[in-house]
């Protein structure tokens, strides 16, 4: 079966065990992960670093799930919502629910950040489960659920785009697609930037959360894996690839401190679409055909194999043993945050998230048959 992408006919590729990965994808999620980390245990010092491995992670997305989605295309002609939709749950549920279930233990018994005596672990638990904390809430929650935002950006996409790319794909119009796409959601990050410089600069958080301040992020992500036979071909040399990976670095690593980002203009409309093509730089190298994966990056690769978990963990653990405060932590402080996120992101990996693996197998057995 073949399927018209990107103006030129790609083939199905056969079908592959779900449990595949790739490990260069694994390295450029525990690098995302990584600068996450730096971002929330020092963030006077690594002031852009949340963000970028943030934008990382969106890119990487968009590649992913677009790719999940062609596949359902060029398999079956039409996208299986109800099996893609549930791969979801499977993936994000488990972890989720394990999070904000010790959350709320832990502050209905301890009440470490107060959020008992404000009354506010209900408003966070509809917050959190809701995929809701990108948006302006009529209602107060946590500090702990901060990070949530990007997983509701993520999940608001997916409602939306899997209908676009159908339509586009059978009409062969993936490039107004995401032509259309980045417009408007670029202009909408134009208004809404704009409306807060003039009528409220103090919502700058507000701003930074919305959906469209870094959706472009999702559409560029998705937008390589459309025309990733044509993009990958540009990374083709050997000298081209590796002038490209220093490029793409340097640039993420020097936006990992660009002053005050979560509320400057200048990185909404400069520094983030800058990070954003590097990302998809680093995607495109990570998923084309490379030699074997160098043994030093083991590290990273399995960071990033529990980086979802780790993501979640993270923010809170700071605030537990920072006494709810988000300034820099002493080192002493930052390192055992650090080891404490990654020893319960390994212990999620190995038993919810596990959990989630064989609920999503099971479910495509009985589906299957």
């Amino acid at each position: 079966m073949t399927l018209l992408i990107g103006g030129t006919v790609e083939t199905a590729a056969p079908k592959t065990s779900g449990s595949q990965r790739l490990g260069g994808l694994d390295v450029l999620r525990g690098a995302a992960v990584g600068a996450v980390l730096l971002g929330h245990s020092w963030p006077g010092l690594f002031q852009g670093a949340g963000i970028v491995g943030v934008i990382v992670f969106f890119v990487l997305s968009g590649y992913l799930i677009t790719g999940v989605l062609v596949r359902d295309i060029e398999r079956h002609r039409r996208i299986r919502y109800g099996r893609f939709y549930a791969h979801r749950a499977f993936r994000l549920l488990p972890a989720l629910i394990a999070f904000l279930g010790v959350y709320a233990i832990v502050e209905l018994t301890a009440d470490v950040l107060g959020d008992r005596s404000k009354g506010i672990i209900g408003y966070t638990l509809l917050a959190g489960f809701g995929y809701l904390k990108d948006l302006p809430l009529p209602f107060d929650v946590s500090m702990a659920i901060g990070p949530l935002w990007t997983l509701a950006v993520e999940e608001q996409f997916y409602l939306i785009w899997p209908a676009l790319l159908v339509l586009a794909l059978r009409k062969n119009r993936q490039r107004r697609l995401i032509a259309w796409s980045a417009a408007v959601v670029v202009s909408l990050m134009t208004a809404s930037v704009l409306a807060m410089l003039i009528l409220a600069p103090h919502l700058h958080s507000l701003v930074y959360a919305l959906p469209t301040t870094w959706g472009l992020g999702l559409i560029i992500g998705s937008a390589l894996r459309l025309f990733r036979l044509r993009m990958f071909g540009w990374f083709s040399g050997r000298g081209t690839r590796r002038a490209s990976l220093v490029g793409a670095v340097s640039v993420l690593a020097t936006l990992m401190f660009f002053p005050k980002a979560n509320e400057s203009p200048a990185f909404f409309f400069v520094g983030g679409p800058l990070a954003m093509v590097a990302a998809a730089v680093l995607v495109a190298l990570a998923s084309s055909r490379t030699p074997p994966i160098p043994s030093w990056t083991r590290p990273l690769q399995l960071m990033g194999m529990v980086s979802y978990a780790a993501y979640l963990w993270n923010y809170p653990v700071i605030l537990w043993l920072n006494d709810g405060s988000t300034a820099d932590l002493p080192p002493l402080v930052a390192v055992s945050a650090i080891l404490l996120t990654l020893l319960l992101a390994v212990i999620s990996w190995h038993t919810v998230e596990r959990l989630g693996r064989l609920g999503r197998e099971r479910f495509d057995r009985y589906c299957g048959s």
